[in-house]
């Protein structure tokens, strides 16, 4: 029998077979069959976004259609006029909110505490749990879809969204960052996934490389609660003040350029990366997960002045951005850059970088294309090492076995050193974030 998540915010007992109900007009008239032959298996409950709720989910029609063949596509499983009886028990206490279609009856110590006996699409409920709770669900199946979905809430239904399951890291990112192996980090992000941004960071330091210094940029952007977190959970980090950067990017450009980089995220990352100090640094986007020392990476810089993971070739594309500006090659050695992750060294005069950033200001072309491309014609001429695609990943062209919720992230069975969430419309949110951490950065503590 596979093994269920660790992260469950319940036990799995057992599950009956399916057993036919009475109905009538879309209502279940019948009682459920509470003492039903349970399955010799049982479903494993999956991760899955629901209404922008992350929740453990049950696909009843995946489980009851295991094992067929079609001659084509087709969805099958349905199980019209079954139900099932299955078992929980409750590992913490809260608020247990749960979906189900359609019809949904739970007893607590064999008390009925939820009745809904009607045929409906997926719908939202909500009960109070306590830890070691033993639930007994009986749902029912009408027609169509079949669901049933379930996470731990706080008192209130508010999820666990605060930073205090990772502070139990901090002491181990504090500890190691005493014994640098590595350049200084660099992190440029707005702030609207605070949990998500510590993750990253963390998996840096625990599971990539100790950065000699961390600095971090944006905090124009970042709402209150999201500065809370990072003043709590990043105390070892140097915050670049944003006056502080303003006063360099005026200094550099001009106050035409403080306004393009207070006008568009790209332009500033360009200038907390090339204009602000240090000049030799390694640069991590807030949606990438380090999962393996970056040993290829940390070599390579010892003799690249550039060292970056993969995106497509964009040579073209970045070539009738920035041409005019001295590029002269039709193929890019770094064509391929892509500055959710790179290593750079360099001696560029900040003023003519400045410069040359000012003759081509962003006119309707997508930030990330200016910016790379920026990057890709502007340092062509420097040494360059391309990180290996295959372990430093990119879902956004290979996907990701599992999706972004069920890859087994402690395992890491592809040997993925890094996994960059660049492009997709959805990413690891603060809820995923607190779940997958765990995983992610494993028994690290003090």
């Amino acid at each position: 029998m596979e093994a269920m998540p660790a992260d469950l915010p319940f036990d799995l007992l057992s599950c009956s077979w399916p057993r036919p109900v009475r109905q009538m007009e879309g209502r279940w008239l019948s009682d459920p069959d509470w003492d039903a032959p349970p399955m010799p298996f049982q479903p494993v409950p999956t991760c899955r976004n629901i209404q922008d709720e992350l929740c453990w989910t049950i696909n009843w029609r995946d489980v009851f259609a295991a094992g067929l063949k079609f001659w084509s596509p087709r969805p099958s499983g349905e199980m019209r006029g079954f139900h099932v009886v299955f078992r929980l028990r409750m590992r913490s206490t809260g608020t247990l909110v749960f979906w189900d279609d359609d019809g949904c009856l739970i007893r607590r110590r064999s008390r009925l505490i939820h009745e809904d006996r009607s045929s409906h699409a997926l719908s939202r409920s909500e009960i109070q749990v306590y830890a070691g709770d033993r639930l007994e669900i009986a749902q029912w199946q009408y027609k169509e879809e079949w669901i049933w979905a379930g996470r731990l809430a706080a008192a209130g239904g508010e999820p666990f969204q605060d930073g205090d399951s990772l502070l139990r890291y901090l002491g181990a990112v504090t500890h190691r960052l005493r014994h640098a192996d590595g350049p200084p980090l660099k992190m440029y992000f707005a702030g609207d996934s605070p949990i998500r941004t510590v993750l990253s960071l963390y998996s840096i330091v625990l599971n990539g490389y100790t950065p000699s210094d961390v600095f971090i940029f944006g905090d124009y952007q970042w709402p209150p609660i999201s500065r809370r977190i990072f003043e709590t959970l990043l105390p070892f980090a140097h915050f670049a003040r944003t006056a502080q950067v303003l006063e360099r990017i005026e200094g550099c450009g001009g106050l035409q350029l403080v306004d393009l980089a207070l006008r568009h995220w790209f332009v500033m990352k360009i200038c907390v990366a090339l204009l602000y100090p240090p000049y030799e640094f390694c640069f991590v986007d807030d949606d990438v997960l380090i999962l393996r020392r970056m040993e290829e990476a940390l070599a390579a810089f010892q003799s690249y002045n550039l060292v970056f993971a993969p995106d497509a070739d964009y040579s073209a594309d970045y070539l009738a951005i920035w041409e005019s500006n001295g590029a002269s090659k039709k193929v890019l050695p770094t064509g391929t850059i892509n500055t959710g992750l790179y290593c750079l060294r360099h001696v560029r005069e900040p003023c003519r970088l400045a410069a040359k950033i000012m003759r081509n200001p962003p006119k309707g072309t997508p930030g990330w294309q200016w910016e790379q491309g920026f990057m890709a014609c502007h340092f062509a001429d420097e040494s360059v090492c391309v990180l290996p695609g295959s372990r430093y990943f990119y879902p956004y062209f290979d996907g990701l076995p599992g999706g972004l919720l069920n890859y087994d992230y402690a395992l890491n069975p592809c040997d993925f050193v890094s996994i960059h969430f660049g492009g997709l419309a959805e990413k690891l949110s603060d809820t995923a974030a607190i779940m997958l951490a765990p995983e992610i950065l494993g028994e690290h503590t003090p």
